[in-house]
């Protein structure tokens, strides 16, 4: 029997897509940016992998420059620009359903939720404003506001301080390899949904216990204590991250919690 102890007193969820489908638009204007500096040529999926890390690392890796360099200056500039011209005024339609609701069921029960991102605070804040979110969370916790980024444990130990929780008393909610990893490294449980940039498996051996395909399967994970490697509302593979005739993300219609291995990684 699940007892409220043995459920997370505090959630803190990453960002860019576990909250709002937003990768597929960020690997967008990356690629367009790359194209404008004079660099159409870096291949789309090693543009993908890099969303989720803060700018200066994202534009230094697919650059081959420093991160202090002055390209890389310019392409976080116009990232920032492009993007908010781009996809802050579509925020609302890209939160994935079913997760106002979540929020407001775990208000709620009394627990606390945090943000805990690689982006700087104010592009946080201008994606959270009009997605309908900025109200929703007891802290927001960004890059830049402890001495070191994911998968370095700080942003995680600040976000529980700011909560008023223990670590050991945390759970992470994340896409991301550096998610998971930063999760393990703070002493927190880590749960993985596979509808954002990682897949399934590469969640689960970053620390993901367990990996969710769903917002409806992140909710049951938030309720009863993980019992098996992955929560799913697949019943067959559709595409990464989606219940049968379901968005991304989407609550499935209710329907028992059925468990599968995590599937290896597609090429």
């Amino acid at each position: 029997m699940t007892t409220t102890h043995d459920r997370p007193a505090a959630v803190l969820f990453d960002l860019d897509g576990t909250l709002l489908d937003t990768p597929g638009a960020i690997a967008g204007v990356l690629q367009r940016v790359l194209e404008g500096i004079g660099r159409p040529d870096v291949p789309g999926d090693r543009v993908r992998a890099t969303v989720g890390k803060p700018l200066g690392i994202v534009f230094a890796e697919l650059t081959g420059l420093p991160e202090g360099h002055p390209e890389v200056t310019e392409a976080v500039a116009r990232f920032r620009e492009q993007f908010r011209a781009e996809v802050v005024p579509r925020a609302a339609e890209l939160v994935f359903p079913g997760v106002p609701e979540l929020l407001s069921r775990l208000r709620e029960e009394g627990r606390k939720i945090a943000i805990c991102t690689s982006k700087i605070r104010s592009s946080a804040e201008e994606l959270l404003e009009p997605a309908g979110l900025a109200d929703a969370f007891d802290a927001v916790v960004c890059h830049g506001m402890a001495p070191r980024g994911k998968p370095h444990p700080d942003l995680a130990l600040l976000a529980a301080r700011s909560v008023g929780v223990a670590p050991e008393r945390c759970v992470v909610v994340g896409d991301a390899v550096d998610d998971m990893r930063m999760a393990t490294a703070a002493g927190m449980r880590a749960i993985g949904v596979s509808y954002g940039v990682a897949t399934a498996r590469q969640l689960a051996e970053a620390g993901a216990e367990p990996v969710t395909d769903t917002v409806g399967a992140l909710d049951r994970a938030l309720t009863h204590p993980p019992t098996s490697p992955a929560i799913t509302d697949r019943a067959s593979k559709a595409g990464p991250g989606s219940a049968p005739g379901s968005a991304p993300g989407q609550v499935a219609a209710p329907a028992p919690i059925s468990v599968r291995t995590p599937v290896p990684a597609s090429s």
